[in-house]
Formats: structure tokens, sequence, C-alpha cells
């Protein structure tokens, strides 16, 4: 290595470096530079968007409610004897301070007001229908006793899909026949006896009642107001407002384009098939129905429909059980735009640097870069905002596909778009693969896109 020294008189003095025989070209071609700190950029700006998106899911988490059902019972003997045992221990503390000749029938007089229970998170063995059933089945009947069925929903409020729940207000109608309860319209001068709130609660404590349950409520803050109405002929009607939280599995694999059936379950706990029966006749059909003026956010309401099935009891016995289900369909043109609009945009710009503009290497890899990072962070959203979304949803197939295509044109953009390895082959033979690979890979991604999603949408 020697060291060169030279001047010239119109500039200034320099120095240079020589290498063997000579000094270095200053025309030489300069090697490429490839940066960083676009990378780095882009990273951190999707790191901070998926950050920020994580912690507004956790600041407004929602609580996955678990409903208890308690045990059947299938005599009547010892159902009654075991009701009286309960309700004996939980009115312990308030018989203290009463005198100690109270007998059964006050105690069962002085339950707790539906309003107030619903105000307190029930226990597993709670009734939310605030009924204590200390009298025995009605004798004389046809078995198993017919209880006629039917719900009316009004609003539905909030459909949950990280959690699986809904929010809705309904009336629940029971009908069945107690003959014991007859009675003559010329004394009573009405045909009907009517109770509301606290008056049909402690009305009920009095009477025989099938004892059915809403198994798949959250009982924590459920609010259900009775009206109870006794026929001079025996018949009894039961009718609830139910406004409360209630747990239906939700199938997402369709989204945006998916319908769900938001489901109300009833049981009796307490009598099996032989006993009782669910049922639903023409009045019951009629009786049900959705509200004319039922508006929920983002989803059409379809109809209502009940299905009537056996479930088995711990100890072998039978219940029969009926299924309401309100279908609703979603509205997809909203969600489509914040699924597909920041979808599209993370792939616009390196696919122009790529298949339509004549730019060198280092840039497209600078896009294709940021166009992964954020890819990434958007799914990420998508995954934190609806969690139940599976592999085999259409959300996912699409993320997927997009990847696919992200890899495919990098491999395209270091390969034959690359003037160092594109000299190495035919440049006949590559420039008819370009001219053809430069329209095929963006349409032919447009067109998985565009298929899966009919396909989804109309459910081919």
């Amino acid at each position: 290595m020697k060291l060169a020294t030279w001047r010239d008189r119109s500039r200034p003095f320099k120095l240079a470096i020589t290498i063997g025989m000579g000094t270095r070209s200053r025309k030489m071609r300069k090697p490429r530079k490839f940066s960083l700190f676009p990378i780095l950029i882009v990273f951190l700006l999707c790191f901070s968007f998926g950050l920020a998106t994580y912690f507004d899911s956790v600041t407004n988490p929602s609580a996955i409610a678990v409903f208890a059902q308690s045990n059947p019972e299938t005599a009547n003997n010892d159902a009654a004897k075991t009701s009286v045992n309960n309700a004996s221990v939980t009115n312990q503390t308030s018989n203290n301070q009463t005198s100690n000749n109270q007998t059964s029938n006050n105690d069962v007089a002085k339950s707790p007001v539906v309003k107030d229970s619903a105000k307190k998170p029930a226990t597993s063995t709670a009734n939310p229908l605030g009924m204590n059933n200390l009298v025995p089945f009605p004798s004389n009947v046809a078995l198993p006793m017919r209880v006629g069925v039917s719900l009316f929903v009004n609003s539905i409020n909030k459909i949950n899909e990280a959690t699986n729940t809904f929010e809705s207000q309904f009336d629940l109608r029971y009908v069945w026949n107690d003959p014991r309860l007859a009675f003559d319209t010329g004394e009573m001068g009405t045909n009907r006896l009517e109770f509301g709130q606290e008056a049909a609660v402690a009305k009920l404590a009095t009477i025989w009642n099938p004892q059915i349950k809403i198994t798949n409520i959250v009982e924590k803050d459920a609010q259900i107001s009775p009206g109870l109405f006794i026929h001079y002929d025996g018949e009894v009607e039961l009718i609830q407002r139910v406004k409360a939280t209630f747990e239906s599995k939700l199938n997402l694999d369709a989204f945006p384009f998916d319908t769900q059936s938001l489901l109300v379950a009833m049981l009796s706990s307490k009598y099996n098939s032989n006993q009782i029966s669910l049922s639903q006749d023409q009045e019951d059909i009629n009786e049900s129905g959705l509200d004319p003026e039922l508006k929920i956010n983002g989803w059409n309401p379809q109809g209502i429909s009940f299905n009537i099935s056996q479930t088995r009891a711990w100890n072998g016995a039978f219940l029969r059980q009926i299924e309401a289900r309100v279908t609703i369909k979603r509205i997809p043109n909203a969600i489509l735009g914040s699924i597909f609009t920041p979808f599209l945009l993370t792939l616009i710009v390196p696919t122009i640097f790529t298949f339509c503009a004549n730019v060198d290497l280092s840039p497209r890899l600078v896009a294709w870069s940021g166009s992964i990072l954020a890819l990434v962070a958007l799914t990420f959203t998508f995954s934190v905002r609806y969690p139940w979304l599976g592999s085999n949803s259409l959300v996912s197939q699409v993320f997927t596909t997009g990847h696919a295509y992200q890899l495919v044109s990098v491999l395209l953009s270091i390969t034959l778009f690359n003037p160092d390895v594109a000299k190495r082959m035919d440049r006949f033979i590559v420039a008819e693969l370009v001219r053809y690979l430069r329209w095929f890979v963006p349409v032919g991604f447009l067109g998985v896109l565009i298929t899966k999603s009919l396909l989804t949408a109309f459910d081919w």
C-alpha cells in the first residue's frame, strides 16, 4: 500500500490511497446501502398500535359468567321435606329476632322480595324466580301435567362476542292447571284473580308451581318481575318480565356474514318428564314472538323458534327442557370496511413498488417489511377483539392469504424482479415471466379474496 499525494491548483489538497498499481477511480460504482432506520420506525409504530389495542382490551374486561343448577329431586314428599328444611335454615336469623311461636306458613309469607334477591349475587341453590315450592304435587290430574311455555322478546341490548353473552329483556309465560285453585265466580265477583310484584311472590309461596328455571341466565344483577293470574277453573298463568345477561355459544366461523341463534333454555330441575311436560299449543305460539319495533345495533332480527327435548339428571331421571332461540343476522357493511380497508392498505404500497414501479431492491424490501409488521399487528388486534375467531373463520383465512401473498411477493422481489439475479438467466424467458407475473399475482390474490367472501356470504 502506498500513500500518494498530489496538488491540484483548481481543487483543495486531497489524500488518496493507492492499492497495487495505482489510485482507485473516483467514478467507481458505490455499493448499495441498506438502511435499517425506516424498518425500525415502521416496527415501532406497529408495536405501539398493537400494544395500545392490547391495553384497551385489558382495561375493559368482560366477566364470563358461570351459572349453577340445583340438583333435581324426583319424589314429591322428599322434595317438600327438603324445601321445608331449607326454608327453616334460611330463616333462622330472622326467627331469632321474632317470637318463637311463628308457624312455617308465616316464614313462607316473609320470603325475600324478587328485587332484593336480584341485587345480590345468587348462590348455587338460589332460585332466581323467587318461588318456594312447599305445596305437594296436585292430585287427580293426568300425568304428565302440561305446562305451556311462551316467550316474547321486548329488547336485545348488547351482544358480546368475546364472552359469548347477550343482554335481553323478555316476557316469559307459564300456564298450568291446578283444580285445587278453582273458585266460584259468584262468590268472588270475578273470573280471574290478579297478583303483581310482591303479592305474586307471596301467593306463589302458597300454591304449587312447576319450579321452572332459566339455566343459561347470569344471575348476577338479574331483574325478574312476576305477575300471577288465577282463573276460576283452576288455570294458573305466571308471567315474568326478565331483564338479565344470558350465556349463548356464538359460532363466528362465517364472521362477518354470520347468523346467530341466541339461546334461552328452561327446565324444571325438581320434576321429571313423567310428572310435568313443557310444551306449546297454538295459544302459546301466538303469545310468543319478537317486538315489531325490536332493533339490535349491527344485527337484523329474523324470528324465534322453540325446541323441546330431554336431558338426563345426575340421579338418572329425565328432565323435560325447552329451548327458545332468537335468530339474528349480522349487518356486515361496517365490519367489512374495518377489516378489508386496513388489510388492503397494508398491501397496496409494496404491491405498487413490486409489480408496477421500476424501483431497486432496497425500497421493495423496506416496503414489504413494513407491510408484514402492519399485518401482524392487524391480526393481533382482531384476535383480541374477537378471541373466539377460529382458524376456519373468514377473517383468519383472509389474513393467512395475505401473509402468503407477502411471502410470494418478497421471493419474487429477490429473484426474478432482482436485476442482479435475473441477468444470470435467459433474459428472454425472464422478461416473459416478469410480464406475466406483474398482473397474475395481484389479480389472483384479489380473486381468492373475493371468492372466499362470496362463498361465506351466500353459504355456498
